[in-house]
């Protein structure tokens, strides 16, 4: 059994790497789906969800499969490598996760299976920026890959190898080294019997023959920009972001679902957190991006409830049936979206995840 399975995944593994283009395309095909059925019938919330996680594992999966072919190696230690993938995985399944524990075992194990969830990935967060000094966190820390620029990467590192293999048992490998080291000094300089012609000249430092190709493929590694060393202000801005989902749910424990406090004390986490992780102008790019990310999710406490429902329910729903109205076609898309709000609404994952 476990020699079929294996042969299975090898087959596999073969077909994701020889077709990436039509495995994508079917990968978005599946994603379309669980939007077009969502709020169709009785069970589609459930079915849906299924649906979208599972085609988010699977790219996730066939992302891991090509980095893998390709050679391409993480930056960071297994043991981080496997909290981001704990957490890539918790981030997907959440909804999907909530909706069937409610399905399966009632409200109190709808709540169980999100405290569960929520502190798992507190702590895994949190291990991540302690132990292996992780800075601004990315929601989720696994992204989809560029799979055509890694194979297109791949390809060419295999074209090379193939190249120096034939120049090696063609005889090339005795042609004249193009720079030579002076013994005493250990300078390395041109040949002049093999320098360019002046227009083609680049000015570089020459190679030696020790740093050049070896014929062996190189290892590539993913190219993810080192974490920015966060100041002691800015990692308790991280802190609290990180431990926000626990403390809100703790929160709304104490004081009920209907209380405005659970979400005056979110919103002021997440305003505190901000404040204290500052513009950003020291943080790298993807650091950057995610903290204009926060910032943009803070609009989400509009149709968080209880502001929802009691302040921009009533006004969302107007705007939306005034547009649908009003604009030829919009209906179709509107019209179903509205009629799925209060599903979405209900669904703690959806609007209170991060």
């Amino acid at each position: 059994m476990a020699d079929f399975v294996q042969k299975l995944y090898e087959e596999y593994r073969s077909a994701v790497c020889k077709n990436a283009a039509t495995i994508g395309q079917f990968e978005s095909a599946f994603r379309i789906f669980s939007y077009v059925i969502a709020g169709k019938f009785e069970d589609s919330a459930i079915l849906s969800e299924l649906l979208y996680s599972a085609s988010n594992l699977l790219v996730l999966l066939n992302d891991t499969i090509i980095q893998s072919a390709a050679g391409i190696i993480p930056k960071v230690p297994a043991s981080q490598e496997r909290l981001k993938n704990i957490i890539t995985v918790l981030e997907y399944v959440g909804v999907f996760v909530e909706i069937s524990a409610e399905r399966m075992y009632g409200e109190f194990g709808r709540w169980a299976a999100i405290a569960v969830l929520q502190i798992v990935k507190c702590v895994c967060r949190f291990l991540m920026l302690v132990k292996f000094g992780v800075g601004i966190q990315a929601v989720p820390p696994m992204s989809p890959i560029d799979r055509e620029a890694v194979l297109k990467q791949n390809e060419s590192a295999a074209k090379d190898t193939n190249q120096n293999h034939a120049a090696t048992s063609n005889g090339e490998a005795n042609v004249p080294s193009m720079s030579f080291v002076l013994k005493r000094s250990g300078k390395t300089m041109r040949s002049l019997s093999t320098t360019e012609p002046l227009k083609f000249r680049d000015w570089k430092v020459p190679s030696t023959n020790g740093s050049q190709s070896s014929g062996k493929p190189k290892k590539m590694t993913r190219d993810n920009l080192m974490p920015s060393r966060l100041t002691r202000k800015q990692a308790w801005g991280e802190i609290l972001y990180i431990l926000k989902p626990v403390l809100h749910l703790g929160s709304m424990c104490l004081c009920g679902q209907s209380s405005f406090k659970p979400w005056l004390v979110s919103s002021g986490l997440d305003l505190g957190s901000l404040c204290l992780l500052g513009d950003g102008s020291d943080l790298n790019s993807q650091e950057k991006t995610e903290l204009r990310r926060r910032a943009l999710m803070l609009a989400m406490y509009l149709l968080r409830s209880p502001f929802y429902d009691r302040v921009s329910k009533e006004k969302l729903l107007q705007t939306l049936s005034a547009l649908s109205n009003s604009i030829p076609g919009v209906s179709l898309a509107l019209v179903p979206l509205m009629e799925y709000l209060p599903v979405w609404q209900r669904t703690y994952f959806y609007t209170w995840s991060t």
